[in-house]
This record gives C-alpha cells, sequence and structure tokens, in this order.
C-alpha cells in the first residue's frame, strides 16, 4: 500500500529493521517526520537513523510480536464499544505475563497510548518480521481489529491471505537464548559479515576482524566477524542477499573458523 504523509498524523512501525528495508521507505518516514507526523517505533533492537527521530521507541524482545500486538489492540481499543466476545477476548489476556515476557511494560503502552490519542487518523505499518513470523495471522487480525474500531489502517509489507477473522489466544512467548543473529537484507557493502555490538562480542567471544562460521540449524556461514559500536545490544546482523525463509531471528552457534 502507497501512502502520502499528508494522510496520516502518527505512523506506528514495528517488525522492520527500516534503515536496511529500502531506501525509499526510509526516506518516506523520514519526510513524515519532517511533516510532522509523530512516529512510534517498536522493534527488538535500536535502528539509529529511525529510533532517534521517532517521537517514542521501545525494543521488545525477539519472537513476542503477538503478545505486543495484544497489548496494544487491548489498550488502544480501552475505550471503544467493542462486541461482548471481543471484550471477553482482551479481558482474559494476561497482562503481566505479556509485558514480562515482551519487554513492554505499562509505562510504554501509557506513552504509546497518549500519542493515540491526540492523532486523528493512524497507520500502523507491519514490515516482513511480521509476515514470517509463525503467528503472523494472528498478528495481523489483532492489528486489524485496531483498525476495525479505532483510528487505524494497516499496510503489511507483503500481505498473507487470512482464512478468516477470528482472534485466536495469544500463544506462549518463546525465548531466545544465547547468541541470537538477525538475517537481514544487504546493503551492498556487508554480505559475508557479522556484525555486532561490543556486548555481542563478549557473549560470542569473538574478535573483531576474526573469520566465524555461524552455524544455524543445518545451515553453516562463513562469515568475518565486526564489531560495530552503532549497535547495541546482544542481537548481531547477519546480511544476506538471499534471506531465506522463516523468521528471520535465529539463535546461532558460532565457533572460529579453525575451530574443528
Amino acid at each position: 500500500m502507497s501512502f502520502t504523509c499528508k494522510e496520516f498524523d502518527m505512523i506506528l512501525v514495528m517488525g522492520t529493521l527500516l534503515s536496511r528495508r529500502s531506501k525509499v521507505a526510509l526516506e518516506r518516514f523520514e519526510a513524515c517526520v519532517n511533516a510532522g507526523a509523530k512516529v512510534v517505533y517498536l522493534f527488538t533492537m535500536e535502528d539509529a537513523p529511525l529510533s532517534c527521530k521517532s517521537d517514542f521507541f521501545s525494543r521488545y524482545e525477539v519472537g513476542s510480536e503477538e503478545g505486543v500486538m495484544a497489548l496494544l489492540a487491548k489498550n488502544l481499543l480501552l475505550h471503544v464499544k467493542l462486541p461482548e466476545a471481543l471484550r471477553l477476548y482482551f479481558d482474559t489476556l494476561d497482562d503481566g505475563y505479556l509485558s514480562a515476557e515482551s519487554n513492554v511494560g505499562e509505562e510504554e503502552i501509557e506513552e504509546i497510548e497518549a500519542l493515540y490519542a491526540n492523532a486523528k487518523r493512524v497507520l500502523i505499518d507491519l514490515g516482513d518480521d511480521i509476515v514470517m513470523h509463525p503467528r503472523c495471522h494472528n498478528i495481523i487480525r489483532l492489528a486489524q481489529t485496531i483498525a476495525t474500531y479505532g483510528k487505524a489502517q494497516v499496510c503489511v509489507e507483503t500481505m498473507p491471505v487470512l482464512e478468516d477473522e477470528s482472534l485466536e489466544e495469544v500463544a506462549p512467548l518463546k525465548s531466545f537464548d544465547g547468541t541470537v543473529v538477525y538475517r537481514c537484507m544487504d546493503d551492498g557493502k556487508h554480505e559475508g559479515k557479522l556484525l555486532g555490538s561490543g556486548q555481542f562480542q563478549m557473549a560470542a567471544k569473538v574478535v573483531h576482524n576474526e573469520k566465524v562460521n555461524v552455524s544455524i540449524g543445518k545451515e553453516v556461514y562463513a562469515c568475518t566477524f565486526v564489531r560495530d559500536d552503532s549497535l547495541k545490544g546482544t542481537i548481531a546482523l547477519m546480511p544476506l542477499v538471499q534471506r531465506g525463509e522463516g523468521y528471520p531471528y535465529n539463535v546461532a552457534k558460532i565457533v572460529k573458523a579453525d575451530e574443528r
């Protein structure tokens, strides 16, 4: 879906490393910020080109997108008259569990609520992480519930076919413990590299410019680890020309290339 900055006064971006999504997409959102639109950016790590320009940025835990969207839907529609079945659905959500496991707490939700309350037309922009998430259908249904009963429109990078509109119970949120690698699109400069923060470097026990093998399932990728101090946290970026299928985050085994 294409849109212009004049159409929306608030944009909620979730599930995409926007700086590597596309140059056009990044420029479009920067234009929206310059035009006065309020931007809420939710992602698993800080994305410097946009997070620093956002009116609100919050980091959620890898794999917790369904829980985050459920919390958003419940709270953004808190003062809206809903069908009894939908109100019961939200009343039975385990907010405490979802907040704790997703790292998106009450204070973060309240800040988003405040921006939403002051907006007239909201865009919920869901990136490719959502589309590739194993619970993508329910995440999108939750977003569309906000659109149906609130004042939002939903934009999905590649819209999957939804067999029905019935909301499912939020699945237990999967934890990603260990060294986590994010398969992202290559910008033409970093293929064959594993980009990580100093914090990731310590966790993975690697050194700058060291050749390593990154094992994800049955696949092994030969990479050179590059410390990137613009990155924060314990998620490393692995730029690929072809990202492959499935959720792009993986707990990976990382060993020195000369180890057997």
